[in-house]
């Protein structure tokens, strides 16, 4: 991690209140005040109220209310502190984040490949994640600029999982945080764009990470393969992981099971509305009921 006063941190504090703490963390802590362009990502958000999944730090302007006190400590926050007569106590927030132990929390972690390209490996991973925020927990699902545009945001700029990669596990468990941009309309569910595959994440503040590999060279230890009813079906022989047939193809049920040796996990028809939602960048909010049902049955076996 970075030296304690070269700390990045958000300001997200309005008007007068914002431009006095800025200047304090900034004159009295050493710290960078960085926004969420880079090249700095912030470690800590100073806010007037908590950021689920991000190290937060409620400042209030004057006294706070001990009910919104004892909310936001409880939803995770890291402290509460009334401006300016507790500013004192900003300076000792980040040694809250370094005494969290990295290993105390080990998300699932789902691997989504697929058997070729336009397989539908991003549509699925990202679904996969969103069932997960829509039952309540936090999911954060890792892919490349394709995942994002299904979501509706545009190509990745700036430090992602392919950095994360190469940092030691307490660095990256610090840093992601300040990277995921949280999906419109689903709470709870995240992306982190740059691609890449990642080894460990422990730490994260998340319940389930699930990882858009896409490499065909991962399937035999994917968590879930997924693959058109076609001659692709050959790569995913031997797999261990479930296999989600998406489509339509020339191979029918029989054809799919002979190709497999097995029958496969589950199948998702073709849908013309799933197709439109990802044009549109409104996978996974966009697509029908039914099929989301489908798959949240498929899963029940998944990483919880």
């Amino acid at each position: 991690m970075r030296r304690l006063e070269d700390l990045p941190v958000r300001v997200e504090l309005p008007g007068a209140l914002g431009e006095e703490v800025a200047a304090f963390v900034e004159g009295e802590a050493g710290w960078q005040v960085v926004g969420d362009d880079g090249p700095l990502m912030p470690v800590l958000t100073v806010a007037t109220g908590l950021r689920p999944g991000v190290a937060t730090v409620v400042v209030t302007d004057g006294p706070a209310d001990q009910a919104a006190v004892r909310s936001a400590l409880l939803g995770g926050a890291l402290d509460v502190v009334a401006w300016p007569q507790d500013r004192a106590r900003l300076l000792e927030a980040p040694l809250r984040i370094r005494a969290t132990p990295v290993g105390g929390h080990a998300p699932a972690v789902c691997r989504v490949a697929g058997a070729g390209g336009g397989a539908g490996t991003s549509t699925i991973a990202l679904t996969v994640a969103a069932l997960a925020g829509w039952s309540g927990r936090r999911a954060l699902v890792i892919g490349g600029d394709d995942l994002l545009a299904l979501a509706g945001f545009p190509p990745w700029r700036g430090p992602g999982a392919a950095e994360l990669a190469v940092l030691d596990v307490a660095d990256a468990a610090a840093e992601v945080a300040g990277l995921v941009l949280p999906v419109p309309a689903i709470d709870g569910l995240g992306v982190l764009g740059g691609g890449g595959l990642v080894s460990d994440v422990a730490g994260w503040p998340a319940d389930l990470v699930v990882v858009d590999e896409r490499v065909p060279a991962t399937l035999q230890h994917a968590d879930v393969v997924v693959a058109r009813a076609d001659t692709s079906l050959r790569a995913v022989v031997g797999a261990t992981g479930q296999v989600l047939v998406n489509g339509d193809g020339p191979l029918d049920g029989a054809g799919i099971r002979r190709m497999l040796g097995r029958s496969p996990t589950g199948r998702l028809p073709a849908s013309a509305r799933v197709a439109r939602a990802g044009v549109a960048g409104r996978v996974p909010s966009g697509l029908p009921g039914s099929w989301v049902a489908q798959l949240r049955s498929l899963l029940e076996g998944g990483p919880r």
